[in-house]
């Protein structure tokens, strides 16, 4: 959001016309920020929507746990947690990032992003970002696009049998997305 703040002050930037992109790591930070910045003219999270919360309870947190293990390993050692259980991978969650699996969560925070234009790619062999999880973050978004009369503002794109990865089309479609919406 700083960088917002920066491009924002600067004279040679329409500040009605920025959009925001990341991958994994950088693609959840794109759908947190966009959800709370409405100076987010048009989002494209690649390879990190998803729903922290349908991760736990259907024990699918593993793969995503282990992006960050050595914190994770070393918090369970410091707590006397099992880092193989689910109860301290939520536990975790709280102490890290509280909310990430309730009211931050993808299925809570995508529906604000609404009605500025959202394009979600994610892969469909992904264990960092369980599709089901993906399609749940986006489904719970599908409603406020359709109330604010703008359901082609949100667009989900699979990439078939893709690990976690971006694939050279995904990046082409997010190009476009940004040239459709933000017309340069």
């Amino acid at each position: 959001m700083r960088l917002i703040d920066y491009l924002v002050a600067r004279k040679d930037v329409d500040p009605a016309r920025i959009g925001l992109t990341g991958i994994s790591k950088g693609g959840i930070e794109t759908w947190l920020t966009s959800a709370v910045d409405s100076r987010v003219a048009a989002a494209v999270p690649y390879i990190g929507v998803q729903s922290f919360r349908w991760g736990l309870d259907n024990g699918q947190w593993r793969a995503r746990v282990a992006t960050f293990e050595t914190a994770f390993e070393a918090a369970a050692k410091e707590s006397g947690g099992s880092p193989r259980s689910v109860e301290f991978a939520r536990q975790f969650y709280t102490r890290v990032m509280p909310g990430i699996d309730a009211q931050f969560d993808g299925p809570s925070m995508l529906p604000l992003i609404a009605p500025r234009p959202l394009l979600v790619v994610n892969a469909d062999s992904d264990a960092n970002n369980p599709i089901a999880g993906t399609r749940l973050a986006v489904e719970s978004a599908k409603p406020a696009y359709a109330a604010a009369g703008a359901a082609d503002h949100l667009q989900f794109v699979i990439e078939e049998n893709t690990p976690h990865r971006v694939n050279p089309e995904a990046i082409d479609a997010g190009i476009a997305w940004f040239v459709r919406w933000l017309k340069p």
